[in-house]
């Protein structure tokens, strides 16, 4: 199995909310934890937070690192199709007879940097280096 293509696709079935096919992904004894909000998810669990979330979706792998036979990391954007609200998740895929037995996920929200680093004018967007 391609892991790369694996979580490509993985990706494409969340941000599409494919509930029937997110399912195949996963070890019936999958664990996925969301560490930002101290949550921990079966996999009916994980497929209900993220399929019946409201709003289409869309979303784009950004990065990828098999770091073994059986971890991947990725770096993934995912935005609401309507509204432009956007976020960027790092999740840590383990595997185990090519199925994920674990997925550890870093959620944050996209934005502005916050005001006082502003006020100090320091940084750039990366857009512009």
């Amino acid at each position: 199995m391609d892991k790369k293509q694996f979580v490509v696709e993985f990706w494409r079935e969340v941000a599409t909310q494919n509930a029937s096919n997110l399912l195949s992904y996963f070890s019936p004894d999958a664990v996925i934890n969301w560490h930002n909000t101290d949550e921990q998810f079966s996999v009916g669990e994980f497929i209900v937070a993220n399929c019946e979330y409201p709003g289409d979706w869309l979303g784009h792998v950004e990065r990828i690192e098999e770091v073994s036979d059986d971890l991947v990391i990725t770096v993934a954007r995912v935005w609401e199709a309507t509204d432009g609200f956007s976020c960027h998740a790092v999740s840590f895929f383990m595997f185990r007879d090519d199925t994920i037995v674990r997925l550890d996920e870093y959620w944050g929200d996209d934005g502005k940097a916050p005001q006082w680093r502003l006020d100090k004018k320091i940084g750039r967007p990366i857009s512009q280096t």
